[in-house]
């Protein structure tokens, strides 16, 4: 089942670090303030935000040459090839995220 960037994006907006590194719904403990950066769950949002855009701009420009309102294939082709990428480094970086916690959960207290 593949789910569509955005909807991946709104599960990362409810996650969040709690107390001693649990993961858990997006709530603010009483005394407890928001890193620099915002905490995980929005970094990750930011990331999956960027990778909509990337994808989005090069289905643009591949949309423009094939309708031909560009004739500028370089561009396109960089832009495909940077969204490809993109898309793949967020594959491996979620198989990682997913291997470690497989990891944690199988190890024995």
């Amino acid at each position: 089942m593949t789910l569509p960037i955005s909807a991946i994006g709104k599960a990362a907006e409810q996650i969040s670090l709690g107390p001693q590194g649990s993961v858990g719904p997006a709530e603010s403990a009483p005394g407890r303030q928001a890193g620099p950066a915002g905490g995980f769950g929005s970094m990750l949002t930011n990331a999956i935000g960027e990778l909509q855009k990337t994808q989005e701009a090069a289905s643009g420009q591949a949309q423009a040459l094939a309708t031909g309102q560009t004739k500028d294939i370089s561009s396109v082709v960089t832009a495909v090839q940077e969204a490809q990428l993109s898309m793949q480094l967020a594959a491996q970086v979620r198989n990682k995220a997913v291997e470690a916690y497989t990891e944690i959960f199988h190890t024995q207290i």
